[in-house]
């Protein structure tokens, strides 16, 4: 919730629930706390793991494709059914925030997470990813490009640490 904050995003919602009932520890509401990406009309902010970053032409660079993950995410029938529509609706959430940073070349912050991740194929692993460790990227980031169309590519993704928004 602080780094939300500290991104820019009012959190005031995270003291309610839907209903308007005061949360006892509002950084813990479950309506906002799982959530993988947040924004308002002026910027973007994304919860991007670390071991998903690469360093291309000396820019730290993550490729995404929330619109795979969902169809994956669908697949995972060895998940909760609750786990996948959670996350299903996550990975949309994240799709949309994206595309509304590309369209509208709005300033991405990202929340950087480090932890254990869960296996989506893996059959066995049930257990959700756990953070252990995130901070705030103090540097601004963008979306470069995003494929709105392609047969076999929509939804790529490529979101660049340290670019300028033009």
């Amino acid at each position: 919730m602080d780094l939300v904050e500290q991104a820019g995003i009012d959190v005031t919602p995270w003291s309610f629930t839907a209903d308007g009932t005061p949360v006892a520890i509002p950084a813990s509401n479950p309506a906002y706390c799982y959530e993988w990406c947040f924004w308002n009309a002026e910027r973007v902010v994304l919860s991007l793991w670390f071991d998903h970053m690469l360093v291309e032409e000396g820019r730290v660079i993550q490729r995404r494709n929330m619109r795979s993950l969902r169809r994956r995410i669908e697949q995972a029938n060895h998940l909760d059914p609750g786990t996948r529509t959670a996350n299903v609706r996550r990975a949309v959430a994240v799709d949309s925030a994206v595309q509304r940073a590309f369209k509208n070349k709005l300033p991405v912050h990202v929340i950087v997470c480090d932890g254990e991740r869960r296996i989506l194929e893996d059959v066995e692993s049930r257990d959700p990813s756990k953070v252990e460790r995130r901070f705030l990227d103090l540097s601004p980031w963008q979306v470069m490009s995003y494929d709105y169309l392609g047969i076999t590519t929509a939804g790529d993704a490529v979101i660049v640490r340290g670019e300028p928004i033009d």
